[in-house]
């Protein structure tokens, strides 16, 4: 009975996020725009560097789009709920507060992601093209590293626009000002090179492409995103358990 109940809070939650036809345009879409990978790799001996330019969000279409609709959800859904105290009716419902706040970040944030790694996965088997799986790692922990960012902005602010504001800062200051030290710190061989690598790390996967040379500390930023993501996620829990409305 419980899994009954507990199925049917989630396809509530399911329902509200993916109307039609949103599966139906997304899906396609990202299977299609994946097409930016055949026509980067068609270029002589720049292979592996094509690559790395088709992975490289808001150039990858089928990247940004997964980023855009886990950010409608958090904001525009889910913190469109906290924010007009609707959230309250979802809160009294016979479920755990955990458990719903795990099936919100299932639909939120990890099913655009799975549409991704579907159709990114598929198009690579069905196009032959041998891309490093390396590529896919690198979106994977940026792509929740930067949604967990947004997840706690939105619950810690009951502002839609103050939240927009905010995340698109952040994430422009990390993602663009992160570019340009990483590119002056491999300019300079600076020591503190490495720390922008947990910002932005194409930057170093273009350079180690092109001067054929290994960049040692690209696993740093890697292994920090995945860090500060585990501690941005059960800090953002912890706020929606005790979430007053």
């Amino acid at each position: 009975m419980m899994r009954s109940r507990s199925f049917q809070i989630f396809r509530v939650i399911f329902k509200e996020r993916y109307r039609q036809p949103t599966l139906e345009l997304v899906i396609p879409t990202m299977l299609v725009s994946n097409v930016f990978i055949t026509a980067f790799y068609a270029r002589g001996v720049f292979n592996t560097y094509g690559l790395v330019l088709a992975f490289i969000p808001l150039i990858s279409v089928s990247e940004t789009l997964a980023f855009a609709l886990a950010l409608r959800n958090i904001i525009f859904v889910t913190g469109d709920h906290i924010y007009r105290g609707s959230i309250i009716s979802f809160l009294t419902m016979p479920i755990k507060r955990i458990s719903l706040f795990f099936f919100t970040y299932f639909c939120d944030i990890v099913l655009p992601y799975l549409f991704w790694l579907f159709t990114t996965e598929l198009y690579i088997l069905l196009s032959g093209i041998p891309v490093p799986q390396y590529l896919i790692l690198v979106y994977t922990v940026g792509y929740f590293f930067t949604e967990n960012i947004i997840l706690l902005t939105a619950l810690s602010f009951k502002s839609g626009g103050i939240v927009t504001l905010l995340s698109g800062t952040i994430l422009g200051i990390l993602f663009i000002f992160g570019g340009i030290a990483g590119y002056y710190g491999i300019m300079t061989n600076s020591p503190l090179t490495p720390i922008a690598t947990i910002s932005n790390p194409y930057v170093f996967l273009i350079y180690e492409v092109i001067s054929q040379k290994q960049v040692t500390y690209l696993n740093v930023g890697i292994y920090s995103e995945i860090i500060i993501s585990l501690i941005l996620f059960f800090v953002s829990l912890q706020k929606f358990r005790v979430m007053e409305v």
